[in-house]
């Protein structure tokens, strides 16, 4: 190749790299922003309201779970866990969990693992509510989809992608929120797993800087594997786009119910919030 030619190659790999990478991630940036925000508004009204001692109606389930999802995937990528407080009294930074783990920054898997690591409430969150819902509520797996969506794929890049997936979601929350489910005991537990999980599973500071962290080891590693596919096999930029497309597709579908529940969390703060006041004066 001659030099012009090199410089259009390695301009596609490191734009074929940075979609991915935003495709990929995208959903996880969005989702932790967005439930962090509700999360700390919730959390503002129910402290001034009701004290500190408030916010355990949903933490002690929630908080757990955040912990645990940091703890499974720390293992999943080898790295060392060496200490775990799954709940806790909250301490004056507003800690009420935490888990200490070690690793190899030798080790590029063990360096990507820090990224899904810190976002790892994100995943593990909405997938124990999708599991929930199919465990607990009629028609609420999300394999109750219609078999056209299981197999669609995401993409922030792709318009009638966002069409498919609101059509997933819509469809999502018509089983879930079916008036037939409303006189099953067990779905108002599942209403109450969701809101205890759906609270906690904002980011702290140390989760992002812990994804921070691992976001440059997996940029590298999408700039590897599309410098290898351009080398050897076009083709394989072609799977990693499948797999991170069908990897949003499902994680969107699950995070849109986890944000629901977060938000349902702060109307409730609210309402309670309105309730003190008026009976305060």
């Amino acid at each position: 190749m001659n030099d012009p030619e090199w410089l259009r190659a390695a301009f596609k790999i490191v734009a074929f790299s940075f979609i991915q990478f935003i495709s990929l991630i995208g959903g996880l940036v969005i989702g932790g922003l967005l439930l962090g925000y509700l999360e700390r508004q919730a959390n503002r009204r129910m402290i001034h309201a009701f004290g500190l001692k408030s916010i355990y109606w949903t933490a002690w389930l929630g908080t757990p779970v955040h912990e645990l999802s940091h703890v499974l995937i720390g293992l999943m990528f080898h790295h060392r866990v060496t200490e775990v407080k799954l709940l806790q009294a909250v301490d004056a930074d507003g800690t009420m969990g935490y888990v200490r783990h070690a690793y190899r920054p030798s080790s590029l898997y063990q360096r990507i693992g820090n990224f899904f690591i810190g976002v790892a409430p994100l995943i593990g969150g909405s997938l124990l509510i999708a599991c929930t819902a199919a465990w607990l509520v009629p028609n609420g797996s999300l394999f109750q989809l219609e078999q056209s969506h299981m197999f669609r794929l995401f993409s922030f890049f792709d318009l009638p992608t966002w069409v498919s997936l609101g059509q997933a979601i819509a469809e999502n929350f018509r089983n879930l929120f079916s008036a037939a489910n409303f006189s099953q005991p067990s779905y108002w537990l599942f209403i109450y797993v969701a809101l205890c999980i759906a609270s906690r599973m904002s980011l702290s500071t140390e989760d992002i800087r812990g994804a921070g962290s691992g976001a440059g080891a997996l940029f590298c590693l999408l700039l590897v594997a599309n410098g290898l596919s351009m080398l050897l096999d076009p083709a394989l930029h072609t799977q990693i786009m499948y797999w991170i497309g069908r990897f949003n597709f499902l994680f969107m579908v699950m995070l849109s119910l986890s944000l629901f529940f977060s938000l349902l969390v702060l109307l409730i703060s609210y309402l309670l919030f309105q309730v003190k006041r008026y009976v305060g004066h």
